[in-house]
C-alpha cells in the first residue's frame, strides 16, 4: 500500500520559549535579580507583570535583546541630566564573547524591566520619603506601579521618551534643568561618559559599560549644583498635573502666584511661618472662603499663650477681645469677626490635617518687610479680596465682597475647586531666564541635600 509521505515540518524555534520558562523560574528566587532600592511592593508586582505574561519577555525575542532596547539604555545613561545618578541604573550586561543563551536573557530581561521601574518612580519622587525630613512636609506623590510602568513602555512607539516622561513636566523644572546643563557645560574635566558616547551607546556597548571605570568626576561648584539639584527634586514632589487654574505659594519667597493655563494671572506678597512654626509643604483643593471670619485659637497656641495667661488671670481672654466658649464638648477660646481679628476679613479653606490655610490680617504693615516669616504657619496674603476675586467666580467682585465686611460671618464656596500648592523653592528661573536664590527658611533644602548625598 503506497501512502503519501508527510512534507516535512517547518523548524520550530524555541528560543523564545525557553527564555519565557527560564524568566518563570528565576521569578521563583528573584531576590538577586532586584535593584536593592526597589520596594518589595514593587519587586512583587513585578513578578505578577511577568506571572500573568506567562514569562512572556519584553526586551528579548529569545535570541537576543530587541534593538528597541537601545532607547531605553539611552534613555538611562541621560539620567544625569535630570539629576538623577546613570549607576542607580545600570543595564544588563551581555557578554559579546559568547551567544545568549537563554538564562542570560531571562536574567537580562528582568534586571531591564526592574531599573526601568527603579527610574520611573525616582523620577516620580521616589528616592527620598519627605515626611522623613519634616512631619509638616507631606505632599502625596505619585509615584507609578511595575505594572504601569511597563506596559506604558511595552505601547510606546519610543519606550526611551515614554521613559522620560515620567519626569516632571513642569516649565520650573525644565528651567531648572537647562541651568544645570549650562552650569555642567562651564566646568572643566573630562567629559562624562554619556557625553562621549551619544547616540552610540547601544546594547553593542552595555557590556563595555557595565566593566568601564567611570571617568573622574569634573570640578564645579559644589553649593549651587547641589541646591540645583535639590530643588529639581522638590519638584518631583507636585502632581505631575498642577491644574491648568491653581494657587502657588513659593514659602521661601514670601509669594503667592494664580496660575491660568500656564500664565501669571494674579500675584501677591504673602506671610508665612516663623522658623519655628513652619508653613507646611503639600498640596490641597480650595473648596470655599469665609467672610468676616471667627478665630478658633488653635491648641499649640492655647498650651503656650492662652493657658498660662488664664491661670494668672481669669479675665486674660475677655481683655484681650477673645471669648471662651464650649466647642464640641471641650473649651476653646474664639475670636469674634471684626477689625482686631487675627484672620483680617477673609480667609480661604482648603482643607487639610495641618488646619492652615489662606488668610487677611489686620498686621497689614508686616508686608513691607523683606523677610516675612511671621506667621504661626497659615499664609497671610496682602490684598485678599484682589485674590478672592479671581477665586470666587463672576458673581462675587471685590467690590461686593467688601460691602460683606461688619455683617457676620459669611460663607462662599467656589464654583469649581482650586488646587492650592504650598512649595518650598530656595532656587528658581524667572520669566527672563535668571536664576534666583532665597534663604533656606526651615532647613529642608540643606536636608534634601543630605538625604541625596550632595552634601551639607
Amino acid at each position: 500500500l503506497d501512502l503519501p509521505v508527510p512534507a516535512a515540518a517547518e523548524p520550530v524555534f524555541t528560543g523564545r520559549d525557553a527564555v519565557q520558562g527560564a524568566i518563570l523560574a528565576k521569578l521563583a528566587d528573584a531576590g538577586s535579580i532586584w535593584p536593592a532600592r526597589l520596594p518589595r511592593k514593587e519587586r512583587e508586582a513585578l513578578a505578577a507583570f511577568y506571572g500573568e505574561r506567562a514569562g512572556a519577555p519584553l526586551w528579548t525575542d529569545g535570541r537576543a535583546l530587541l534593538p528597541r532596547v537601545d532607547a531605553v539604555v539611552r534613555s538611562l545613561g541621560r539620567a544625569d541630566a535630570d539629576g538623577l545618578d546613570p549607576a542607580d541604573y545600570p543595564p544588563p550586561v551581555l557578554s559579546p564573547a559568547r551567544a545568549a543563551n537563554a538564562a542570560d536573557l531571562a536574567d537580562a530581561e528582568l534586571k531591564l524591566s526592574a531599573v526601568l521601574v527603579l527610574y520611573a518612580r525616582d523620577a516620580r519622587g521616589g528616592r527620598i520619603e519627605p515626611s522623613r525630613l519634616s512631619s509638616l512636609i507631606t505632599p502625596t506623590l505619585d509615584l507609578p506601579g511595575a505594572g504601569p510602568v511597563l506596559s506604558l513602555l511595552d505601547g510606546a512607539a519610543d519606550p526611551g521618551a515614554a521613559l522620560e516622561s515620567f519626569q516632571p513636566p513642569h516649565a520650573g523644572y525644565r528651567a531648572l534643568k537647562r541651568k544645570l546643563a549650562a552650569l555642567r557645560e562651564q566646568r572643566p574635566g573630562l567629559p562624562s561618559v554619556r557625553r562621549r558616547m551619544g547616540p552610540e551607546l547601544t546594547t553593542q556597548t552595555i557590556a563595555v559599560l557595565g566593566d568601564a571605570p567611570r571617568p573622574a568626576a569634573p570640578l564645579v561648584s559644589p553649593r549651587l549644583e547641589g541646591d540645583i539639584l535639590a530643588n529639581m527634586e522638590r519638584w518631583r514632589w507636585l502632581p505631575a498635573d498642577l491644574g491648568s487654574r491653581y494657587v502657588a505659594v513659593n514659602v521661601p519667597e514670601f509669594r503667592l502666584r494664580l496660575i491660568e493655563d500656564g500664565a501669571v494671572a494674579h500675584e501677591a506678597r504673602v506671610i508665612t511661618g516663623r522658623p519655628e512654626t513652619p508653613t507646611p509643604i503639600f498640596s490641597g483643593l480650595m473648596d470655599h472662603a469665609v467672610v468676616n471670619p471667627s478665630w478658633y485659637v488653635p491648641p499649640s497656641i492655647m498650651k503656650k499663650e492662652f493657658l498660662p495667661g488664664l491661670a494668672a488671670d481669669p479675665d486674660y481672654a475677655a481683655k484681650r477681645g477673645y471669648e471662651v466658649i464650649r466647642r464640641r464638648g471641650q473649651v476653646s477660646v474664639r475670636q469674634p469677626p471684626g477689625e482686631r481679628n487675627a484672620l483680617g476679613f477673609i480667609k480661604f479653606m482648603f482643607p487639610n490635617d495641618h488646619a492652615v490655610y489662606l488668610h487677611d490680617t489686620p498686621n497689614r504693615t508686616l508686608f513691607g518687610a523683606g523677610r516675612r516669616a511671621f506667621s504661626h504657619g497659615c499664609v497671610r496674603v496682602e490684598n485678599p479680596f484682589a485674590l478672592a476675586d479671581f477665586v470666587l467666580g463672576r458673581d462675587w467682585s471685590e467690590a461686593r465682597l467688601k460691602k460683606l465686611i461688619g455683617r457676620g460671618e459669611r460663607t462662599i464656596h467656589l464654583p469649581q475647586k482650586l488646587p492650592v500648592h504650598l512649595t518650598y523653592f530656595t532656587v528658581d528661573v524667572d520669566a527672563a531666564g535668571e536664576m534666583r536664590t532665597f534663604e533656606d527658611l526651615y532647613g529642608y533644602n540643606r536636608r534634601v541635600r543630605q538625604a541625596l548625598g550632595l552634601g551639607a
